[in-house]
C-alpha cells in the first residue's frame, strides 16, 4: 500500500521523531502567519528549538519545514492545539508524508507483523523490506553500511517515540489510539495514512467510505 514510488530519501537521519521542535517551529509557523521567512528568524532569534550550534539550527530547522510542510492546514493547527497525544499523532503523520521509505516500511512490513500476530518487529524485518526495495528504489544501492546502521538506528526510535514500539530495543508493537476527530482529519487528508497507525485495509476502506 505505497502511497507512489517516488524516489527515497534518508534526510530523516539528522533526528527521529523530535516531537518537542516540530511542535516549537509549526507554532512559530502559525505565529508568524505562514510566513517561513519570518518562522525561521523566531526559530533562530528565540531558539527555539534549544540547540547550542548555529549548524545544528539549520539542520534541525530543514527537517522540521520538510515535516510541517507536508502537512495541510487543519492538521498544523491540531498539532499545535491539540493535547501531547495527539501531538504525537501527527508528528507521525507528518514523518510518513515527508519520509515514503518510513511511511512504506510501517504500512507494508510493520502492519504486516502487527496483523500475522508477531508480537514484535525486528531490524531483521526491515533489512528484509530494504532488500525488496532496493528492486524498486536502485537509489539504495548507494547507501553505505554505515548510513543504513543509522537509518535503522532513527527509525527504530522514531517508532518508540510515536509509541507504534514499547522501546527501540525490544520492537514490541502497540496500535496507538485515535479519536473519532483524528480518524476524520486524517481520512480527509486521504485514508490510506491510517495505515501507519495500523489500521487494517478493511478498517481503512470502511473509514473512508463513512467520512470521505
Amino acid at each position: 500500500m505505497a502511497i507512489k514510488n517516488n524516489t527515497y530519501n534518508m534526510s530523516f537521519v539528522a533526528g527521529a521523531a523530535m516531537m518537542n521542535e516540530t511542535y516549537a517551529v509549526a507554532k512559530a509557523y502559525l505565529e508568524c502567519d505562514g510566513d517561513w521567512i519570518l518562522t525561521k528568524e523566531k526559530t533562530f532569534r528565540d531558539n527555539l528549538m534549544e540547540k547550542d550550534k548555529l549548524s545544528s539550527n539549520q539542520r534541525y530547522f530543514t527537517l522540521m519545514k520538510q515535516r510541517i510542510e507536508a502537512l495541510n492546514e487543519d492538521e498544523i493547527q491540531v498539532l499545535v492545539n491539540g493535547t501531547i497525544a495527539v501531538r504525537r499523532t501527527i508528528v507521525l503523520l507528518a514523518i510518513c508524508k515527508a519520509h515514503s521509505l518510513i511511511y512504506d516500511f510501517i504500512a507494508e512490513n510493520v502492519r504486516d507483523c502487527f496483523y500475522n500476530l508477531h508480537e514484535k518487529v525486528t531490524h531483521a524485518n526491515f533489512n528484509e523490506f530494504y532488500n525488496e526495495k532496493k528492486y524498486e528504489h536502485p537509489e539504495l544501492e548507494q547507501v553505505t553500511e554505515k548510513t543504513l546502521n543509522k537509518v535503522k538506528q532513527v527509525i527504530f526510535r522514531i517508532l518508540e517515540q510515536t509509541e507504534l514500539v514499547e522501546t527501540a530495543e525490544n520492537g514490541m508493537l502497540k496500535r496507538p489510539y485515535l479519536t473519532e476527530e483524528l480518524e476524520r482529519l486524517i481520512v480527509k487528508d486521504g485514508a490510506e495514512w491510517l495505515a501507519i497507525y495500523l489500521y487494517s485495509n478493511n478498517e481503512i476502506s470502511n473509514l473512508n467510505d463513512l467520512y470521505a
